[in-house]
């Protein structure tokens, strides 16, 4: 059906009025529209790369261990070297088997 055009109220929830747009609007809208596109998909691109990532985790890593002062919080570290090493001797006398 060329060149027969329904707006969908239900969808965009606006009645169209009766004013026209000039093409020099609807060219103004389409540019305005691919630059926000445009800048999404960079901010999008900076998130997905992989170093985004490892910097959000070590962050928060790195959070697990300090306190709000900053200060190392020492239990936690003790607790997860403990783990930590007997982990290793596990694996280590697995392999010995």
């Amino acid at each position: 059906m060329a060149g027969s055009h329904r707006t969908n109220t239900k969808r965009t929830g606006k009645k169209r009025t009766g004013k026209k747009r000039t093409a020099d609007q609807i060219v103004a809208d389409i540019e305005a529209t691919c630059l926000n596109i445009k800048a999404n998909v960079a901010s999008l691109e900076k998130l997905a790369k992989p170093a985004a990532f490892a910097a959000r985790g070590l962050g928060s890593a790195g959070a697990f261990f300090l306190d709000e002062d900053g200060q190392i919080r020492r239990d936690r570290v003790v607790t997860v070297a403990t783990a930590g090493i007997g982990l290793f001797g596990l694996l280590k006398r697995s392999r010995k088997n």
